[in-house]
């Protein structure tokens, strides 16, 4: 399923749902998922500062095994 026939079933689910708590429940998820990503023009640049960085390989990157030895070897001490 397509992510536009997914948000359309989606759609249809919720108009038919008359639950309160479970719609406040969706509605809930649905915020924190949006909240995540509400980050200012600046740090936005930011990012994208990093990703073209990352991509010309000017920056250090760490496989996400790198970055669990490394956060397990931290918390050893």
């Amino acid at each position: 399923m397509t992510t536009t026939a997914l948000k359309k079933e989606l759609h249809k689910a919720i108009d038919d749902i008359d639950d309160e708590s479970f719609l406040r429940a969706v509605y809930t998820i649905v915020n924190e998922k949006k909240s995540q990503f509400d980050l200012s023009e600046e740090e936005w640049k930011e990012v994208e500062l990093a990703q073209k960085l990352h991509k010309a390989g000017k920056s250090k990157s760490f496989s996400w095994d790198e970055v669990k030895n490394y956060v397990k070897s931290r918390s050893k001490k």
